[in-house]
């Protein structure tokens, strides 16, 4: 694969060892050949069968390599039919054909005897993008390449390069290119014009809540109407709310606690949230302010004196 990418995109590229394959169950790590691929400051895993597989299996296989590695896959072949080929490029999974054709979609490229752009402008903002633009806000961010950004949010760098490829999308003029030192996110104007420029495109960080008929029995960050409650005058519900991660959503399992119907009033509510930023303010545990914000719910947004709780908060941290 590494001589293929090199020839056909003309750029130097690294061949490693994958160090998670002990993680991987059985039947992959016996369907596969391994290796990390890292190209123009993004990695991603290279699969080789080791037999030759059909479509639906490689498909399978493909969401579950990502979900389990952590990162971009793409499938390494020797040879593949016109079929197998125009439903990979349509469905877009990634693949290396040695020798003859590049389709790195994650890259934003398509090869085929030459390079063609390919950026397609994103429906909505993804989670990790939103917790990027956050992370920007809070931490005064002006400049900062991806190695930077990747460390300040915990991520791999690769990571961060579809978050950059993403907010190129949008049009925000947030991303730059000096050519030789790489992309760079910047902003050099006020925190309160950065909220209004990216405040269209943030979401409601909540996927799902699970109303309890009991407190929850570990540690979890206020959020919801907890948290702006945290962060202003206002007075909480008679019922806590909690945010948890989906990691921790895996890991604790809170829908196996008794719950109650949404027609009855909780003991407590769990927000399961797309991506995990807590408030590095104080020692309290909870979740950032804007997102605390964001996760509010339309009757609760109307409220008077959650309005005048927000704007609280604006002031504030804007």
């Amino acid at each position: 694969m590494k001589a293929t990418i090199e020839k056909l995109l003309h750029t130097q590229c690294w061949e490693m060892e994958f160090p998670k394959i002990n993680q991987l169950p059985l039947f992959l790590r016996g369907a596969y050949r391994f290796r990390v691929i890292e190209i123009l400051s993004t990695s991603f895993l290279a699969a080789e069968p080791v037999e030759k597989i059909n479509l639906a299996a490689m498909r399978k296989h493909y969401f579950k390599l990502m979900e389990l590695s952590g990162m971009a896959c793409a499938f390494q072949l020797n040879s593949i039919s016109a079929y197998t080929k125009n439903k990979m490029l349509e469905e877009g999974i990634p693949f290396v054909l040695v020798g003859k054709e590049v389709y790195l979609p994650f890259l934003g490229v398509v090869l085929n005897d030459n390079v063609q752009s390919e950026r397609t402008p994103p429906v909505r903002l993804s989670f990790m993008s939103q917790k990027l633009l956050l992370s920007a806000l809070y931490h005064n961010v002006t400049q900062m390449t991806v190695t930077e950004m990747a460390k300040l949010l915990g991520v791999s760098k690769m990571s961060v390069t579809r978050c950059f490829d993403e907010l190129d999308g949008f049009q925000m003029n947030l991303i730059d290119d000096n050519k030789t030192a790489g992309r760079y996110f910047k902003w050099g104007k006020s925190k309160k014009e950065f909220w209004e420029l990216i405040r269209p495109y943030l979401r409601n960080p909540v996927e799902k809540e699970l109303r309890l008929d009991c407190l929850p029995p570990w540690p979890l960050p206020m959020s919801g109407l907890s948290a702006v409650s945290h962060f202003s005058m206002l007075g909480d519900n008679t019922y806590p709310t909690y945010a948890i991660s989906k990691k921790a959503l895996k890991d604790l399992q809170p829908e196996k606690l008794p719950q109650v119907p949404q027609d009855e009033l909780p003991a407590a509510i769990i927000q399961v949230m797309g991506y995990d930023l807590l408030y590095e303010g104080d020692d309290s545990l909870v979740i950032d302010p804007l997102s605390a914000i964001l996760s509010l719910t339309p009757e609760e947004t109307n409220d008077p004196r959650v309005e005048s709780a927000v704007e609280e908060i604006m002031e504030e941290f804007l």
